[in-house]
């Protein structure tokens, strides 16, 4: 009996470690077969199999810096971070707030006088032999006390020149010569990918900086203080926070590119500052004439949809769509309706919305101008005369 039981005890054990050879063998042939994978699967850890194939196991290759991120660009951008810093001030405001139902000062004996509120934002000096700071409108936007104070401790009064809230543009002036300033330069040929660095004040953080890239160009975003569209910005990735208004975007060889002026709360990385080329024709125009001087048509205007081509019974979608026209402006004057179409100016073909902008705005005020429309199945031609923009639009 207890031999029997030996017996079946060897073929058990016999059994089992045939068992276990086999496994092994599948193992090994599945190794040296693969299973289609050059790597290890995203999904799943990477474990070590021992077998006799010898198998190199997958290691992370070392992380290299993103091309062209060299210690010479390091350089560049600290270099111009020290150019155009200690020309970046800190704005402080004093300012007051509207009154309820609008009444005026002398109705407070029945009232509560407001207590003016305190606002802080960034300003950058461009003209230090006469004191002259470009900064936002929203910044010293009905401001009753402006103190500017420089990286290097110095601080002014300040008073608003001129300020433009369709650009978000303003002059500021204090009383000092012989002032750091920044050098501003030249959008033409600024291109997508370029290093972008933000220079600001955020949350009262003086001469703060962040670096990214130029987003995008020629963005447009609808101002929430006018509802009017603010056009020709800077997109960028260089963080942008409250206190950065008024700062400056600048390019990797320390002049200035933007003025800084808005984000996208809701989003990451989505910043935006004025274009300087235009900031610089606004600023000119509040430090000479008071105000900015823009030719105008009066009217607002969209794309032509695919949808608004057939309504309109148009033969294809090139122009712009009229929206609305102004009272008392140029285009009720001539007579444009809504609905219009205007495909060209001056014989200039108008394809889309940024093509009526530059036309107009290479013209100057009191110019005439000839529009061509498609009316009605028909095409007519309306001449024109331009006047100068309204600073504050209905």
């Amino acid at each position: 009996m207890r031999l029997i039981e030996n017996i079946k005890l060897n073929k058990a054990k016999a059994t089992l470690a045939l068992v276990l050879v086999l496994l092994i063998s599948l193992s090994a042939c599945a190794a040296q077969q693969g299973t289609g994978f050059s790597g290890p699967s995203p999904l799943t850890p990477t474990t070590t199999v021992t077998t006799s194939t010898e198998i190199t196991p997958w290691t992370q290759q070392p992380t290299q810096e993103p091309q062209g991120y060299t210690e010479a660009t390091q350089d560049a951008i600290t270099a111009a971070v020290e150019k155009v810093a200690p020309a970046v001030v800190f704005i402080d405001t004093k300012y007051q707030v509207q009154t309820p139902f609008g009444f005026p000062d002398f109705y407070y004996p029945f009232f509560q006088q407001p207590e003016p509120q305190e606002g802080q934002g960034s300003g950058v000096i461009v003209d230090g032999k006469n004191g002259y700071i470009m900064t936002n409108a929203h910044v010293v936007r009905n401001a009753v006390d402006i103190r500017v104070t420089l990286p290097d401790g110095r601080s002014f009064p300040g008073k608003v020149v001129a300020s433009d809230s369709i650009s978000d543009i303003a002059a500021v002036k204090i009383d000092s010569t012989n002032l750091p300033e920044a050098k501003l330069g030249d959008t033409s040929n600024l291109k997508v990918g370029s290093w972008a660095i933000a220079i600001g004040n955020p949350y009262g953080f003086e001469n703060t900086v962040t670096v990214g890239v130029v987003s995008a160009m020629n963005r447009t975003l609808t101002n929430p203080e006018t509802g009017r569209p603010l056009q020709d910005l800077i997109q960028t990735d260089a963080a942008i926070n409250p206190g950065n208004s008024g700062g400056a975007l600048v390019n990797i060889k320390g002049e200035v590119i933007g003025i800084n002026t808005a984000i996208i709360t809701y989003a990451q990385g989505m910043g935006f500052a004025v274009d300087i080329n235009t900031a610089k024709q606004v600023f000119n125009d509040l430090i000479t004439k008071g105000q900015a001087i823009r030719p105008w048509i009066g009217i607002t205007y969209s794309k032509i949809t695919a949808d608004t081509a057939k309504k309109l019974q148009l033969p294809d979608q090139m122009g712009v769509v009229v929206v609305e026209v102004m009272n008392g402006s140029p285009a009720q004057k001539a007579g444009v309706q809504v609905n219009d179409v205007i495909k060209a100016i001056d014989g200039t073909p108008i394809y889309q919305l940024d093509d009526l902008r530059n036309v107009i705005r290479n013209k100057n005020v009191g110019d005439q101008v000839s529009l061509t429309i498609w009316r009605n199945g028909s095409t007519l031609t309306i001449s024109l005369k331009l006047e100068q923009m309204p600073s504050e639009l209905p």
